[in-house]
């Protein structure tokens, strides 16, 4: 159908960051193709509802498959006219005219331009969401794995950036996974609804094809494996930007995985790292950099920008735009290539992610204790009253990092002398409790596996290319 033409090359900087460079998402080739695959389905739709004559709904579709469309000249016809439409049909009647003239008549009738390029982006955007969600679930089924490996596993929990309590490794990765699972229910919920036919003709009403326009959609998106949503939609962006919003939603819950992954590589931290590959950086040759968070990091930074620029365009003037949509149609192809490449280095890191639970704990264990701070405080107010108790853990807390001394240590020390050696058995039991990690670790235990219960129970909609 085209001749085969590919994207522009993307710069160095672009291929290097992203690990899934090989997945063609909204290239020119593909866009070529779908607007020819919706000219002929056209044809063909239109001659099943018997709108126009079956033998030039034949000939039109030989000729969509035969003609070539080069790169140069469409773009030199759509920047001069301001229609990708032109670029489009003026070929294909080219070719009409010299083997079927009878067919002209019936090519790209009763419709416009932005019909056949919403159709188009509409296919385009079911491969990428398709692609999305392959790395998606792919992602997904890292993070349960490790969090069924590492549920009890303690690691401190930050808050603010400063130590906090005990979590466990697997609630932190049971808790991504949720919140990812919970993007591509909404997203395969969101496809039929938004990967749709457009067939509004000139001004969104249907007015040439009449009472048959609805037959000729259904027959039209049956064809293309598109859905038929009944209406217009070129001005009414909501279902198609709804869509969108969620892949937005979903790279911010990947950039904080990312961004969490990343701190916790620290050379300081070092409670994880991703898999080796060998030499990561020119001038430093001890370092391993988290090369794969990196990435995601990066693909995700532009989302948002580029979600309000989406959403910006939704403003249309009345039956059909005047730049806006344009604008529209111009982020929406890196948008969801960012959102595929973050995806994807997300997914290699969590399948080659190295786990070093030992750091995890001596990370707990560097800081004395200070951790349990609230429960020490809680096991204490029976025995020494509740404001003493907090005071009491307050101070010797900062003391305890100071000193390099336990905190149960220095709270053992304050109860026997300030309540007397009567209280030593209640006191050590109780602080003995307060600091046991595996019973820290488990409220953490047992959300984690609420989580992953629900997760295993649910079962994913259909695939966006099959509905």
């Amino acid at each position: 159908m085209s001749d085969g033409t590919v994207a522009m090359p993307a710069s160095l900087i672009d291929d290097s960051l992203n690990p899934a460079g090989d997945v063609a998402l909204f290239t020119d080739a593909q866009w070529l193709d779908a607007l020819l695959r919706f000219e002929a389905g056209l044809a063909r739709a239109q001659a099943a509802s018997g709108l126009i004559p079956a033998a030039a709904a034949a000939a039109i579709a030989r000729a969509c498959a035969a003609v070539q469309l080069e790169r140069t000249p469409f773009v030199e016809r759509a920047r001069r006219t301001g229609a990708l439409g032109v670029g489009l049909v003026d070929p294909i009647k080219d070719r009409l005219s010299h083997q079927a003239p009878e067919a002209l008549p019936y090519l790209h009738w009763g419709t416009t331009t932005q019909d056949a390029v919403d159709t188009a982006h509409a296919l385009l955007t079911q491969t990428a969401l398709a692609a999305l969600l392959r790395e998606l679930d792919g992602l997904n089924a890292a993070l349960r794995t490790m969090a069924r490996a590492h549920a009890a596993t303690p690691i401190m929990a930050r808050s603010l950036l400063q130590p906090a309590q005990i979590t466990s490794f697997g609630l932190k990765c049971a808790q991504s996974a949720a919140a990812l699972r919970r993007s591509t229910d909404q997203l395969r919920h969101l496809a039929p609804r938004a990967l749709c036919v457009q067939l509004g003709g000139a001004v969104g009403n249907r007015a040439a094809m009449g009472r048959q326009a609805n037959e000729v959609e259904q027959a039209l998106a049956a064809e293309l494996g598109l859905s038929a949503c009944g209406h217009s939609w070129h001005t009414q962006r909501d279902a198609w930007m709804r869509l969108a919003m969620e892949v937005a939603v979903c790279t911010g819950s990947m950039a904080k995985l990312a961004r969490d992954w990343s701190l916790m590589s620290q050379f300081e931290v070092a409670e994880l790292a991703e898999a080796p590959r060998g030499r990561t950086s020119s001038a430093m040759p001890h370092k391993r950099n988290p090369v794969h968070c990196m990435q995601a990091i990066a693909q995700t930074h532009p989302i948002p920008g580029l979600a309000a620029t989406l959403l910006a365009s939704m403003a249309q003037a009345h039956e059909r735009a005047l730049g806006e949509w344009q604008a529209e149609l111009s982020a929406w192809a890196p948008f969801w290539r960012h959102a595929h490449a973050a995806a994807a280095a997300l997914r290699l890191a969590a399948e080659g992610l190295q786990v070093d639970t030992a750091r995890m704990q001596a990370n707990i264990d560097a800081l004395q204790e200070v951790v349990y701070s609230e429960a020490c405080a809680h096991a204490l107010a029976p025995l020494a009253g509740r404001e003493a108790a907090q005071q009491a853990v307050e101070r010797l807390a900062a003391q305890a990092l100071a000193q390099g001394l336990p905190l149960s240590h220095l709270l053992q020390r304050w109860m026997d002398d300030t309540h007397g050696a009567e209280y030593t058995p209640l006191a050590q039991q109780a602080l003995a409790v307060a600091t046991d990690p595996r019973r820290a670790v488990q409220a953490s235990a047992d959300n984690c596996a609420v989580l992953l219960d629900g997760l295993d129970s649910a079962t994913p909609e259909q695939e966006p290319e099959d509905v």
